[in-house]
């Protein structure tokens, strides 16, 4: 493959950061309170830990099976039809993600920003502007992630900075107080906003020194854990876990009880959001990308480009099927939880274990 169809190790942690992070930074605070009140830190570090030992398991799969992508693999250590319907779950699964992430966004922005704009016209305008993005190669995805990552890193930074005098420290007490039967329903929760890593594995193939795309995507993920127990403390100590658990969207919440001296910038939470449009693009690609990617395998087509028109109408009527904000994040949530249970932890260990023991087989 040409050096420049490759993507750099850094570019691989970058995409990790971007398509990890997207809306669930804006709930996470809330979800884990409900679960575990103080001590949801808890259930962010081990749900963002969760996936490390997946994403080895997709690198030594690749080693295994050097220069041949995921899909190729699947084809070649499964039977076709085994692999067809890993194939269509897997396609299920990014299709949801991406009406899910779609309709989330729309929300908010509907709450926030647009007010009088309908839904709808919110929907097909993402929409369009990430399929003209996800019909590029996975390269050119790369390098808007590392346009996109210096944000993501400078958001926690400055919610920090702008919320120190609105903040109370004490509200991050009493730690370790948790219920233990609440400590999976917890870490489930917040292993869902770790959404996005076995994507950013897809590419462990085309980078250009894979001896170290491992720990490059590693610096990625504890990047995102980093990010995420930034913004509970902050939300914790601003409203305290009683008020944190009745929020909706608290880290956006919290943008809005800023006062900055002087008032030089009023309404920073639009700012804010303007930025986050960003980040939100940035972590649909990917996902819209693989999506044509897994029709092009099942198909057997030259290129993914020809099905991204098709998926926009799919993903479309997919984000407008709930009917409210609650059916959103209670019934569509749960069924994308399963599917990516099954996508992400299943479907690789399976892989992998056939494959093992085919390469054994061989050997002997």
């Amino acid at each position: 493959m040409e050096k420049k169809n490759r993507i750099s190790n850094q570019q691989l942690k970058a995409l990790l950061v971007t398509t990890v992070i997207g809306i669930g930074i804006l709930s996470l605070p809330s979800e884990v309170a409900v679960a575990l009140n103080n001590d949801g830190w808890i259930a962010i570090l081990i749900g963002g830990l969760i996936p490390v030992p997946f994403i080895m398991i997709m690198d030594r799969l690749f080693k295994m099976y050097p220069k041949k992508s995921y899909f190729q693999i699947t084809k070649e250590v499964m039977s076709p039809f085994v692999a067809y319907i890993f194939f269509i779950v897997f396609f299920i699964y990014t299709i949801v993600v991406i009406g899910y992430i779609h309709r989330v966004f729309a929300e908010v922005i509907k709450a926030y920003l647009l007010e009088n704009t309908p839904i709808k016209v919110i929907l097909i305008t993402m929409l369009v502007a990430v399929s003209y993005a996800a019909r590029s190669r996975l390269e050119v995805l790369a390098r808007v992630a590392v346009m996109i990552y210096p944000i993501i890193l400078g958001f926690p930074i400055f919610l920090l900075v702008v919320n120190l005098p609105n903040l109370d420290y004490t509200n991050i007490l009493p730690i370790f107080q948790l219920d233990i039967k609440q400590i999976p329903n917890g870490i489930f929760t917040a292993y869902f906003a770790y959404l996005g890593f076995e994507i950013t594995t897809l590419a462990f193939n085309i980078t250009e020194d894979n001896t170290k795309s491992v720990k490059y995507t590693l610096r990625g993920l504890f990047t995102v854990i980093g990010v995420y127990l930034i913004v509970f403390f902050v939300t914790l100590s601003q409203y305290g876990v009683f008020q944190l658990k009745r929020g909706i969207w608290p880290s956006i919440d919290v943008i809005k009880e800023v006062d900055l001296p002087g008032y030089f910038v009023e309404n920073l939470d639009g700012i804010v959001l303007a930025i986050w449009v960003l980040v939100v693009y940035s972590s649909l690609g990917p996902f819209f990308h693989t999506s044509g990617i897994i029709l092009k395998e099942i198909f057997n087509t030259k290129t993914h480009e020809v099905f991204i028109p098709f998926l926009i109408p799919i993903t479309f009527v997919i984000s407008i099927i709930p009917d409210n904000l609650v059916v959103v994040t209670k019934v569509m949530a749960r069924i994308l939880e399963y599917l990516a249970f099954i996508v992400s932890i299943i479907l690789p260990v399976v892989i992998f274990i056939v494959a093992y023991i085919k390469k054994r087989r061989v050997k002997t």
